[in-house]
């Protein structure tokens, strides 16, 4: 090879971690041994900066470590210094596979990005993204949508019953069936084998083939679904209120909760946190963890119902929008409004992309907004118009450029570029994986469940060391204690005693009470006859004692 073509190989194999190639010494510099010293300096420099960006926590000094008397101690320190090194170097180059950027509509001049319609997008991209932009037609909507976690399966649910699973990007239909039934949502659980939908009095777990698989009788009048994949929990809200957590790998109800708030109809996780967050009929919204009786946190956000909200991936800030016409854009470390916008008609459904764009759906129009959670835009990214459509759910595919709308008449698929992240990490969701894969994972996910007691506001929390010390936290310990005894008595109510109320007998008497049948209509008439004979008897024994005939008519 050419002494060019060694230096781009050297740098390459430096930048990934092997070290430069040996040069040919070189007759000009007298027969230097290395020709690139000066790039490899540069080149492990630029490593050095993006190992910051991965390291975490304060690292133990060397003169520290050899301060230690304790032998053992000291190699375990150093072992584990040298482990934190390697997996921030390997972080930092492993990013020169990621090729791929997410790329957006760039405009010149004059040009605003949201005149641009779908028609002309889909002139302007390859074959492969204009087969991804279609359009189903079907009559039994109004429907709702949901993706998998990887983006490669797509389920479709009517309001009329109608039930399909589609690989949208091979456009193969795996299951289609009619539930004869009303559905109000529908979900995937771990992957695509599993799936739930809220159908109209319980919900139902069925599989890829369309075989009903449970029925959760405990979950009644369901209008949301929400799916925790860490944890295997499956969330439900309803007509009733009640917020229920049923682990899927079990099958045990792990908690409900009661809002005390009424019929919920709008519900949305916290990717980063596990938080579910219920959006309500007085304008507030809760947040909820399985391991608490009570909500989180209770945020008054609009004058009227909400209608609908999300939460972004990062879990730093939270849209919601209400029957006041109002989208507000929420920053959730501080719980403070940042800003908000005016729609023409309040919006129904909100969306959040992987790289942050705010989808909002409303009528027949949808509007995505790029940058919304840094400062107030004046125009939005995208305008569609859906004619004679009414929008009714709007989800952002994963790792894809694309939006799906689900609608009263059907379903539509629109291309937003720069919505999906264009890395994906094999190890978290893989869009090619094979079978063999796919169940690998699904057992690597069970081994690694979380507990439902690990779900907090502050993700960070696990792995903190409590400081305090022994005295202190046994001091709190029974400090704690007494306020629980203490709420407990508060609670108590006298009872009313009352004997002979509570008997088995009794019990079933009041029961049959109210049941009436031949039995108890002959019952009652025998004791109304002996109730009659026993009254004449006793009014014939005093005429009798007055001396009086038994008889006023007998003579």
């Amino acid at each position: 090879p050419s002494e060019e073509m060694a230096d781009e190989m050297a740098d390459d194999l430096d930048f990934m971690g092997f070290g430069a190639l040996p040069a040919q010494p070189s007759i000009e510099n007298n027969g230097n041994k290395y020709k690139n010293a000066k790039k490899k300096k540069k080149i492990s420099k630029k490593i050095k900066t993006k190992m910051k960006k991965y390291s975490f926590g304060d690292k133990n000094a060397p003169e520290d470590l050899k301060q230690l008397k304790d032998k053992k101690l000291k190699r375990t320190l150093m072992e584990r210094e040298k482990d934190i090194f390697k997996a921030s170097r390997s972080s930092a180059q492993a990013e020169i596979l990621l090729s791929q950027d997410a790329g957006y509509i760039e405009t010149e001049g004059m040009e605003k990005t949201w005149r641009f319609k779908q028609k002309e997008l889909k002139k302007e991209v390859d074959v492969r993204t204009k087969e991804k932009m279609f359009n189903l037609d079907m009559p039994f909507g109004p429907y709702c949508c949901d993706y998998t976690r990887e983006g490669r399966y797509l389920l479709i649910g009517g309001r009329k019953g109608h039930v399909s699973m589609i690989e949208w990007q091979k456009f193969h239909l795996r299951t289609e069936f009619h539930v004869q039934e009303t559905i109000r949502d529908v979900k995937f659980l771990h992957n695509h084998t599993m799936f739930a939908v809220a159908q109209k009095k319980t919900v139902c777990l069925y599989d890829n083939s369309g075989i009903e698989l449970h029925n959760l009788s405990n979950h009644t009048d369901v209008n949301r679904l929400e799916y925790l994949p860490y944890h295997f929990l499956l969330a439900s809200v309803g007509k009733t209120g009640y917020l229920k957590y049923q682990d899927t790998s079990t099958g045990a109800i792990v908690s409900q909760h009661r809002s005390r708030l009424g019929e919920c109809r709008v519900m949305q996780q916290n990717t980063r946190n596990a938080v579910i967050c219920l959006g309500h009929s007085n304008g507030t919204v809760t947040m909820w963890a399985p391991s608490m009786s009570n909500f989180l946190i209770k945020m008054l956000c609009h004058r009227g119902p909400v209608q609908a909200l999300a939460v972004s991936p990062d879990g730093n800030h939270m849209a919601t929008s209400g029957l006041d016409g109002r989208v507000k854009i929420w920053d959730l470390r501080t719980y403070k409004e940042m800003h908000s916008y005016y729609s023409v008609r309040p919006a129904s459904t909100i969306h959040i992309s992987q790289r942050g764009l705010l989808g909002l759906g409303f009528g027949s129009h949808i509007n995505i907004w790029k940058d919304a959670f840094q400062k107030k835009q004046k125009d939005p990214y995208i305008v569609h118009e859906m004619p004679g459509h009414i929008v009714q759910n709007i989800r952002f595919c994963p790792y894809e450029d694309i939006l799906g709308v689900a609608s009263t008449k059907g379903f539509q698929s629109l291309v937003v570029p720069g919505a999906g992240e264009p890395n994906f990490d094999s190890m978290e969701a893989n869009p090619f994986a094979t079978q063999k894969q796919q169940r690998e994972a699904i057992v690597s996910q069970l081994l690694d469940k979380l507990s439902p007691d690990m779900i907090s506001l502050e993700s960070s929390f696990i792995g903190t060391v409590d400081k305090a010390p022994m005295a202190v936290k046994f001091v709190e310990k029974l400090e704690d204690e007494r306020k629980r005894q203490k709420e407990k008595e508060m609670k108590k109510k006298p009872k009313n005693k009352q004997r002979g109320r509570n008997s088995s007998s009794k019990r079933w008497k009041r029961k049959r009470k109210n049941i009436i049948d031949d039995k108890v209509q002959e019952r009652r008439l025998k004791i109304a006859r002996i109730h009659a004979e026993r009254k004449i008897s006793r009014s014939e024994e005093k005429r009798k004692k007055k001396g009086l005939p038994k008889d006023a008519l007998a003579r």
